[in-house]
């Protein structure tokens, strides 16, 4: 049970960090969407150790609801924030609440993690495509235009820090109202 919150630890701390423009001047993400739902895959590894976990994530500028699974789609958590506070809820489990992310963090993690900007990697609102920040290596390795779309949105983030090396692929896009 504890995997899953790793490599969820990971995912939110490669994503929240911001990392210097590239040189060059290559492509960029965005413009910045302001509702989406994303479907994909999460490959996490530490040393000999990998794990595998789907993920559906549905934002709108108001509230975030993440739901992690199993390779096979079983429900293993559920992130939440909207505004009465953020929410962790695991099977089996009673809820971590909080009043927000920052502080849900807190609890769980026993440290804080600037998870209000966690959306802006996956909404395009961070253009950024490689660079280090606090040892973390984050490389957006792909984009997309989903079909409909007119914002260029990752489809691919590799990161690595140490002996972890994350891996975050949206295989695909929902954007309502774009």
């Amino acid at each position: 049970m504890r995997v899953w919150l790793a490599c969820l630890a990971a995912m939110l701390l490669v994503a929240c960090a911001g990392v210097p423009e590239p040189s060059g001047g290559g492509q960029s993400l965005g413009p910045p969407v302001q509702r989406f739902v994303a479907e994909g895959r999460i490959a996490l590894r530490q040393g000999e150790r990998s794990d595998h976990l789907r993920f559906r994530w549905e934002h709108t500028p108001d509230s975030d609801g993440l739901l992690i699974m199993s390779p096979l789609g079983q429900g293993l958590a559920e992130l939440t924030r909207d505004a009465t506070g953020a929410r962790l809820v695991q099977p089996k489990v009673p809820a971590i609440v909080a009043d927000s992310l920052r502080q849900l963090a807190q609890q769980v993690f026993s440290h804080p993690l600037p998870l209000d900007a966690v959306t802006d990697w996956l909404r395009g609102a961070r253009p950024e495509l490689a660079g280090e920040v606090d040892g973390w290596r984050v490389t957006i390795t792909e984009s997309s235009i989903p079909s409909a779309g007119k914002s260029r949105l990752l489809r691919v983030m590799e990161a690595g820090r140490g002996d972890v090396e994350f891996k975050l692929i949206v295989d695909d896009w929902e954007l309502p109202n774009e």
